[in-house]
């Protein structure tokens, strides 16, 4: 039997009611490339590319009504088991002044949260998933997902985050945007306090905005295997109840550097802290804690609580200011 082609809502909106039918209220398109009526399920949402389309009708852009491409940033969240932070982070980001596009990318959740973060596709939220066997150091997750994410970008700008960080301000990403442009093309928070003399001026990936023209031309990246290769480490398994060298954002860093490019810093964090100014609230190191540390993810999660009940707050003002605009 068959499975029954799942298309979305505005596909079949869009389709000419001469190519689409209702018969014993089941649905059908007609298929170009088939020569047929296929039998279809409306969903919200349609992956890439569009089956059965004319390749006049340019398959590859999707059915989205407004195209990855069209927005001007795109926000990428890699995740790790903590799908109860992204609806939030997710509805904070939809509100913004400057809406972006959104990229979720799940680095190896178990089952039930990988079927939640699944379940967050829409037309303005990818899902990219990574399911990797192991890895030698934590900091290989969220370095692997940058890189992938910063390969997808579609948008002249990436404003990179995380899952456990939620917005202060419904300006946010038009503030960095305003700031971000190929003079200074990397705008955002620095990294915490390191063991390694050289940190301070580092970007961290918190809450940080990327002129993706610029980042191709110095050839930006994340991945700790290119770090210490360069640096002929051989073996970089961490000890991870410490921020150490080699971490996620020190490779991009030394990349700015080497090409004379000043990152342009907006705010400051501690480790082991939450952080929680007029921009974001950063109930830090989650995901990371629920990994590997106990302790620390019992009072991440105290923090994540009371982040939520005010990120609810924000939300249904922003959401009320938004209706009377």
């Amino acid at each position: 039997m068959n499975k029954i082609m799942k298309i979305s809502d505005s596909r079949w909106e869009k389709t000419p009611e001469k190519k689409k039918k209702i018969s014993q209220d089941r649905k059908y398109i007609w298929l170009d490339t088939e020569n047929n009526w296929e039998e279809v399920e409306i969903r919200k949402f349609e992956t890439s590319p569009s089956y059965g389309e004319l390749t006049i009708k340019s398959p590859w852009e999707g059915s989205c009504d407004k195209k990855p491409w069209e927005y001007k940033a795109t926000a990428v969240i890699p995740c790790l088991n903590t799908s109860e932070t992204l609806r939030t982070c997710i509805e904070l980001l939809r509100l913004q002044t400057e809406r972006p596009y959104i990229m979720i990318i799940d680095t190896g959740s178990r089952s039930d949260h990988l079927d939640n973060v699944l379940d967050l596709r829409d037309e303005d939220v990818e899902v990219h998933t990574i399911a990797l066997n192991g890895v030698m150091h934590p900091s290989d997750y969220p370095a692997m997902a940058m890189d992938l994410a910063m390969t997808l970008c579609r948008t002249p700008y990436l404003f990179a985050t995380h899952a456990d960080v939620f917005l202060k301000r419904n300006d946010f990403i038009d503030y960095l945007l305003n700031i971000c442009n190929e003079k200074t093309p990397v705008v955002g928070y620095e990294i915490t306090p390191r063991k390694h003399d050289d940190w301070r001026g580092m970007i961290s990936h918190t809450a940080s905005m990327y002129h993706m023209k610029t980042m191709d031309k110095i050839g930006f990246a994340w991945s700790l295997r290119r770090l210490c290769n360069e640096y002929n480490i051989v073996d970089y398994k961490p000890d991870p109840m410490r921020p150490n060298w080699p971490d996620t954002e020190i490779l991009g860093n030394y990349i700015l550097r080497k090409n004379n490019i000043e990152t342009i810093i907006i705010g400051h964090e501690e480790n082991e802290k939450r952080t929680n100014d007029s921009n974001i609230d950063h109930f830090r190191s989650y995901t990371s804690g629920k990994m590997y540390s106990p302790p620390h993810f019992k009072k991440t999660k105290e923090w994540f609580e009371d982040a939520m009940k005010l990120a609810k707050i924000r939300i249904k003002e922003w959401s009320n200011c938004g209706l009377r605009l």
